[in-house]
């Protein structure tokens, strides 16, 4: 399984997520990868990004959402996290505010990798104590180190 560390970098999380609804909020996320030029094509990962949203809801209840997507144009698998004090709304099965994204793009051609670390996101993100710790970080590295020290429980 991936380590966490050598997919999430700090300068790839939100700690103030401003986004009050999905769709904003998955475009403030992509920007943190798409910005720094880590993806090449900009518009088709974002438009890729939102069909998947419209296909259907990535809020897996209990306030996180794992926003997520293959792409022909990246090499490597990237990871993003934004932090919303305020809750986001994802249309989420328990109808509870996200206040976790994990948005997570694989290349195309590791389709099998891509579900692997979606299920393990999705794991880790279950767990109450990962959840809290994550909302209460004072910045962006211990987001990371939080990833990093709990990666055996995804």
């Amino acid at each position: 399984m991936e380590k966490w560390d050598r997919i999430l970098h700090a300068s790839n999380v939100l700690m103030d997520l401003k986004a009050q609804r999905n769709f904003d909020a998955i475009r403030e996320l992509a920007s943190v990868l798409t910005d720094d030029g880590i993806v090449p094509d900009q518009k088709r990962f974002l438009a890729d990004l939102i069909q998947r949203e419209q296909q259907a809801s990535t809020g897996i209840g209990k306030g996180v959402a794992v926003p997520h997507t293959h792409e022909d144009t990246i090499d490597r698998q990237l990871l993003a996290i934004g932090i919303s004090q305020e809750g986001v709304d994802f249309a989420s099965p328990d109808g509870a505010p996200v206040h976790i994204v994990a948005l997570l793009a694989t290349p195309r051609k590791h389709q099998k990798l891509h579900m692997e670390l979606l299920a393990a996101l999705s794991r880790l993100l279950q767990h109450e104590d990962v959840r809290e710790s994550l909302i209460n970080a004072a910045d962006s590295a211990e987001v990371v180190e939080i990833f990093t020290q709990k990666r055996q429980l995804g």
